[in-house]
């Protein structure tokens, strides 16, 4: 009965994390703490085209990503259910297709990343005119952290009407630091096999060292983006819910080189995501 339990638990675990529902839901905390931090009213069918966007992105990235280099857990996964993997992907793609026809006066704003998305994954694709955007993926960790802070952390306030301003701008360039250093993180795991494909990036080239050195001046420009707010206005509560998942990760950076399970990843550090939408809406509700 235990085993049972134990396996069905398992089960359900990998079926939230590896069919790309958790990373969504990351995804729309996100957007709806920066509406709520900088007191934007999102549309109404906003957040769910982003949740199911995000499944069917990520479901085609997975799809198309070869599952024969290693045995991770989430390759495992993966290879066993492809086909509900690429369903997924169709499935959700079309239920944003019908939201988007509700989104369609904002166009202009949603082409761009869709397109940045699309260019994102298109070099999975193993034929001649996607294979040259191989030679550019070196610098695909911050092309990933860029999309992510597109949609979750500037999206939410052009969709809502104009006000651009210096303040919008640090917390852009706080938001893109963030998720830089996380994807950071995804990209050094993930070395061995890129070098294996030869699809070559600066952080698969980089020894434990050198990758922590690293991650901790990302981490001094983030700390410096944190005063700039304070500069421009942000509370103080805020500006410490925003610290929270990055020292949580600073504070982890001993150990990730030694983690071997695709569940550290996939669960805490894609975590910090939602932590970090967790923790500004809880600080907006006591400021």
């Amino acid at each position: 009965m235990v085993e049972q339990a134990r396996r069905l638990g398992k089960s359900l675990l990998e079926f939230i994390l590896f069919s790309n529902g958790y990373i969504a839901l990351c995804a729309v905390v996100m957007c709806q703490a920066t509406a709520i931090l900088f007191q934007r009213e999102l549309p109404a069918f906003f957040l769910p085209f982003i949740f199911v966007a995000t499944v069917s992105s990520y479901s085609l990235h997975w799809y198309l990503t070869p599952t024969t280099l290693d045995s991770t857990e989430r390759n495992q996964w993966n290879r066993r259910h492809k086909l509900l993997l690429i369903g997924i992907g169709i499935g959700s793609a079309l239920v944003a297709l019908v939201l988007f026809t509700q989104l369609v006066s904002y166009y202009r704003y949603f082409i761009p990343i869709v397109v940045a998305t699309l260019l994102y994954t298109a070099p999975k694709i193993d034929r001649v005119p996607f294979r040259y955007l191989r030679r550019v993926a070196i610098l695909k960790t911050a092309y990933l952290a860029l999309v992510w802070t597109l949609v979750t952390g500037v999206l939410p306030i052009v969709l809502t009407g104009p006000g651009w301003n210096m303040a919008l701008t640090v917390w852009a360039i706080n938001r893109f630091l963030f998720l830089y250093s996380i994807c950071f993180w995804f990209d050094y795991r993930d070395r061995v096999a890129d070098r294996r494909s030869r699809w070559l990036t600066i952080v698969s080239m980089m020894n434990p060292k050198r990758a922590a050195t690293v991650f901790y001046g990302i981490a001094s420009c983030f700390a410096l983006t944190l005063i700039l707010l304070l500069q421009h206005g942000m509370s103080f509560p805020k500006v410490i819910a925003l610290s929270l998942p990055m020292c949580f990760l600073a504070g982890s950076v001993p150990y990730i080189p030694h983690w071997s399970s695709d569940y550290w990843y996939y669960v805490y550090l894609d975590g910090l995501l939602l932590l970090s939408g967790l923790t500004l809406l809880a600080a907006e509700s006591f400021v």
